[in-house]
């Protein structure tokens, strides 16, 4: 689930696949030190995968990506990106005491990113936290596997996908 890099392609090519109306999805930017990738799972409509702390514990950091998820009651905060339209929307404290659970919604898809923790009960491995994830343009992912392996992924920023 890297951004970048050789592990990128095969999982990416999935994932890029699984919820074929996103125009950006998902990835692990970059791991700090004491973080590692838990696991994923991937499936038509769905994309799951977990960051793991030798701090805050296993499934640290938990990413769910869907076509669209339910907003509404959260704070909402542009995000720049460039040309994407990426907006954050924040569930309230009050609903998760112990855990921080954010949406990032794009055109065609919404990542959820529930952490397992709170700025407040651990303020080191939020920041850190804070610089795990990043998030690809499907438009470039489309072109480079075109370019790369000359196949045609459907979706957004893509042929139509068939049925």
């Amino acid at each position: 689930m890297m951004c970048s890099g050789e592990q990128r392609q095969s999982l990416l090519h999935l994932v890029a696949q699984a919820v074929p109306s996103a125009t950006l999805f998902p990835c692990i930017q970059q791991l700090a030190p004491g973080w590692s990738y838990g696991g994923s799972e991937v499936r038509s409509g769905y994309v799951h995968f977990w960051i793991d702390s030798d701090r805050a514990g296993s499934d640290a950091v938990d990413v769910t990506m869907t076509a669209a998820c339910d907003v509404s009651g959260d704070t909402v905060t542009r995000i720049p990106t460039g040309d994407a339209r990426l907006f954050l929307y924040t569930e309230p404290d009050v609903e998760h005491p112990t855990k921080t659970v954010r949406h990032y919604v794009a055109a065609g898809a919404c990542t959820t990113v529930r952490y397992s923790f709170t700025r407040q009960t651990a303020p080191a491995e939020f920041a850190e936290a804070q610089g795990l994830l990043g998030y690809q343009l499907r438009s470039d992912y489309v072109e480079a596997i075109r370019r790369e392996t000359g196949l045609t992924l459907c979706g957004a920023e893509a042929p139509p996908c068939a049925g």
